[in-house]
């Protein structure tokens, strides 16, 4: 049966599990939004995993020189040799003696290791299971890494990340090292490098790109570096406008739910205020026009004043401007001519 899905309904590990209970053969393929991850399976058992994000592809020759494992002049005639021949890569590396079998299958398992790591930190995405397939073809090299242990693994990884990720909250953090910890210690070969790369300019992401560690080791051995007090924050690097912009989509994504709540209220205070504001200015207006107008006042100046008086008293009842009949009507019936 096809195995495919969301990552939402059935998780990584039960993917994988799934996969090898079947001892099944083939390339499982993994997106999530721009991220894609292809994990290369021979009978249970993972051969090579590719991890690609939007414009950036994170090839293993790529990684050699990064990391210092080949010099970048060197790469470069293996570059020639390989346009000119148009043999692989790595095939050249091993065949021609640059690195051995045994290093390159360790780095390649290490490589696999991390895509896992990256991959179980995935809570959504769509996998398909595509059966037969396979992921590097013309590799001389065969690896066979078991599924249980790789997921064993990325299990205990996973577990430690929260107190890690809580101590070293940002990639923009830059640390140094104390020149004189009141505790010496005796670091281990990777935080020895790891150590040594803290020059109080280069940022967590510049460290993991140059340590050749990989993500999580790297962050694990700065992680003992910094609660031994071996190293201390020396401070956070700006964001870049880049940085800035996708942080500022991320926040007003996150308040979209209040849009509606939020146009609804402002409409009905707008509504409130108009109206408020409306009725007081017309009283104003009706003061200040009505009794302005010559065909509503007499000529006498005396009666004048007393029907504006009058005019006043009668909107204030009525709520709204009488005419001269109505003055007449309601005053002077029989009672008293104004003035008097």
């Amino acid at each position: 049966m096809p195995i495919e899905g969301d990552l939402k309904s059935l998780n990584f590990a039960s993917i994988l599990q799934l996969i090898s209970q079947e001892r099944l053969s083939g390339v499982l393929k993994i997106r999530k939004k721009n991220a894609l991850v292809d994990i290369g399976i021979y009978e249970s058992m993972v051969t090579g995993a590719f991890y690609e994000k939007g414009d950036r592809v994170d090839r293993l020759e790529d990684y050699l020189v990064r990391s210092g494992i080949i010099k970048k002049n060197l790469f470069d005639m293996v570059q020639e040799i390989h346009q000119e021949t148009k043999r692989p890569i790595m095939n050249i590396i091993i065949e021609d003696k640059y690195l051995t079998v045994d290093e390159v299958e360790r780095i390649i398992r290490f490589k696999i290791q991390e895509v896992l790591d990256e991959v179980f930190t995935w809570q959504e995405g769509a996998f398909k299971f595509e059966q037969g397939s396979v992921i590097y073809p013309k590799s001389m090299l065969k690896i066979r890494l078991n599924i249980e242990s790789l997921v064993l693994e990325a299990a205990r990884r996973f577990d430690e990340w929260p107190k890690i990720q809580k101590a070293i909250f940002s990639s923009d953090l830059v640390f140094k090292k104390i020149e004189h910890p009141e505790l010496k210690l005796r670091l281990s070969e990777d935080e020895e490098r790891v150590a040594n790369m803290l020059d109080g300019t280069r940022c967590v992401d510049d460290v993991i790109e140059i340590s050749g560690l990989g993500k999580f080791h790297t962050y694990s051995c700065l992680y003992h570096l910094l609660t031994s007090g071996q190293v201390e924050l020396a401070y956070a690097k700006p964001r870049t406008e880049q940085t800035r912009v996708k942080r500022k989509i991320k926040f007003n994504f996150s308040l979209k739910f209040l849009k509606t709540p939020v146009i609804i209220a402002l409409i009905i205070f707008v509504a409130l205020l108009e109206i408020i504001l409306g009725n007081s200015l017309a009283r104003k207006s009706a003061f200040s026009f009505t009794f302005l107008n010559t065909e509503d006042q007499m000529t006498s100046g005396e009666n004048a004043d007393a029907n504006y008086d009058l005019k006043e008293i009668f909107f204030y009842r009525y709520d709204r401007m009488p005419s001269n009949t109505e003055i007449k009507n309601v005053f002077y019936s029989g009672l008293m001519r104004p003035g008097e």
